[in-house]
């Protein structure tokens, strides 16, 4: 809280390279329709946050929950995920599963931490965000979306390790990720 009332965490802004690829593929990829975000780490998590990081199976399952209730029908996965997850999750997922990938309109840049800065955008747009437990880029995506004005309810949940529709608590992110509306974020739309 304190570090809000100061207002350095809502001093990091996107380069306007970033937010215009973002934008672009936001407008090619996704038809400017509402959509789900899900942040969904892999790779290391697997191992490292066993605990914690679901299956592919259960973060389908969830995607599909969450799809219906917000009666949604496309959901853009940032991830590092290798491609065989990714076709698991276009198969298991009842909607459009779209990745920031060049088959799906997405820019190329000259750095790889370019393009985790324009999903972290992305996500930031949604409709509805999820992400994954621990995660800093998750936090990221957690933190712009409120200081965008997104409500807290859209952008708290987190995968459990295990889902069961109607069974499980939802799993939520710690409240300091929820700052209120950015004092400088009006300059992205001016």
């Amino acid at each position: 809280d304190a570090l809000d009332i100061l207002g350095p965490r809502d001093s990091m802004f996107f380069s306007q390279e970033i937010r215009s690829s973002a934008d672009s593929f936001i407008t090619g990829a996704l038809g400017s329709q509402p959509y789900l975000a899900a942040h969904c780490r892999r790779t290391d998590f697997l191992r490292v946050r066993e605990k914690t990081t679901p299956s592919a199976e259960v973060v389908a399952q969830k995607l599909n929950a969450l799809l219906e209730k917000h009666k949604l029908t496309q959901v853009f996965v940032a991830t590092d995920a290798p491609q065989d997850l990714q076709e698991d999750l276009r198969r298991r997922v009842n909607g459009a599963v779209v990745f920031f990938e060049e088959a799906s309109g997405a820019a190329s840049f000259d750095h790889p931490g370019k393009q985790v800065a324009a999903e972290i955008w992305i996500a930031s747009r949604a409709d509805f965000f999820i992400g994954t437990i621990e995660s800093r880029v998750t936090m990221a995506i957690q933190l712009e979306r409120g200081f965008l004005g997104k409500k807290k309810k859209t952008s708290e949940q987190e995968f459990c390790k295990e889902f069961e529709e109607g069974k499980t608590k939802d799993c939520l992110a710690p409240k300091y990720r929820h700052p209120g509306l950015g004092a400088h974020r009006a300059a992205y739309f001016a």
